[in-house]
């Protein structure tokens, strides 16, 4: 998880409202960073073309307006590009997923969901990023709006949602007009969310069910770089493990 520091509006006061959290995510490319500059109202955010594909690499962005009523963090994070992951990349993912939990429960929770597609085909793709992080991390709690990039060939973007209402929604992705208001957060203890990211991921990929399995490999990865004690790992594997478990 990297945090960039924001100075928007130097003079607005030191002291402000606790701020809001948001979570931007959408495949590469989809125009994240753009729509981070122009809430922020400067360029704060970089393209993330250095960045590989599939890991749910996360960087917040504090965004500190004049009016406090209007501060929030944006999670700029990455989604899913692909339907399959090796084992690398799932554990990889896996990692990235602890950092944004600890993160987001240290902030407070999740308030809000930005969700980035590209004007064009809906794809599978699209499906898949909605149910990780609106169904699996956040259980579909908090309030989701759909901002949908790359219209500047239609002569009224709205014609866009015109035609392709039907398809969204065929593709079971619902709420996605819900208003973004000042609203309780989502939030839950980080072992249990974290334990119902790792039995919930592989649901959304084609191989990910024989991936990640070893239970040597699985200690490793979360006492070395999540930084948790081996008696909590062993714990949370057995969490993980268990169906009576529920989240």
């Amino acid at each position: 998880m990297t945090r960039i520091p924001n100075h928007t509006n130097d003079t607005a006061p030191t002291i402000f409202a606790h701020p809001q959290n948001f979570i931007v995510f959408g495949e590469m490319g989809v125009g994240k960073s753009s729509l981070i500059n122009l809430i922020a109202g400067e360029q704060v955010a970089k393209s993330s073309s250095g960045i590989q594909p599939c890991n749910l690499e996360s960087t917040e962005y504090p965004i500190r307006l004049s009016d406090p009523q209007l501060n929030v963090n944006l999670f700029d994070t990455v989604g899913l590009d692909s339907p399959t992951m090796d084992s690398a990349s799932y554990l990889n993912a896996l990692v990235k997923a602890h950092e944004l939990i600890v993160s987001l429960k240290n902030q407070g929770g999740v308030h809000g969901l930005l969700f980035c597609i590209k004007g064009g085909r809906v794809s599978r793709t699209m499906q898949q990023n909605y149910r990780l992080f609106y169904e699996f991390l956040c259980q579909k709690k908090v309030p989701l709006a759909l901002v949908v990039t790359n219209l500047e060939t239609e002569v009224k973007m709205d014609d866009w949602w015109t035609r392709n209402k039907v398809h969204v929604e065929k593709r079971k992705v619902h709420n996605m007009l819900r208003v973004l208001g000042r609203a309780e957060p989502y939030s839950m203890d980080t072992s249990s969310w974290f334990a119902r990211m790792c039995r919930l991921l592989p649901q959304l990929l084609l191989t990910a069910k024989t991936l990640g399995r070893s239970r040597q490999k699985m200690i490793q990865m979360l006492t070395k770089r999540c930084k948790l004690r081996k008696e909590d790992a062993v714990q949370l594997l057995q969490r993980i493990g268990s169906r009576e478990d529920k989240y």
